[in-house]
């Protein structure tokens, strides 16, 4: 790639249409990258692609929350099935014997 504005992972890119996108992925060897969009949408293009998309370098938007689609619900909630013994935590320092 010739361009001095290359895309770099995580940056976030304004096409001429106004679409704004982050880089998720450039793979150098595939000549591929990977952008989500604002609207969460992931698209692959190929890096010699790049300078005719017309991309200018922006901020990231304040609002953006991120794709969940990775995001395990069940990973939250793994210890909430666990019992718990209340005896377990009740301390007592009269219990500890001197030595």
């Amino acid at each position: 790639m010739s361009s001095m504005n290359e895309p770099i992972e995580g940056n976030w890119y304004e096409l001429p249409s106004g679409e704004i996108f982050t880089v998720i992925t450039v793979d150098e060897d595939e000549g591929i990258m990977e952008i989500q969009y604002a609207d969460a949408s992931i698209e692959e293009v190929e890096l010699d692609n790049w300078d005719d998309l017309g991309v200018t370098p922006i901020d990231p938007p304040d609002e953006w929350s991120g794709s969940y689609e990775d995001f395990d619900d069940e990973d939250d909630n793994e210890d909430e099935d666990k019992e718990v013994d209340d005896d377990e935590f009740n301390f007592n320092p009269n219990d500890i014997e001197d030595k």
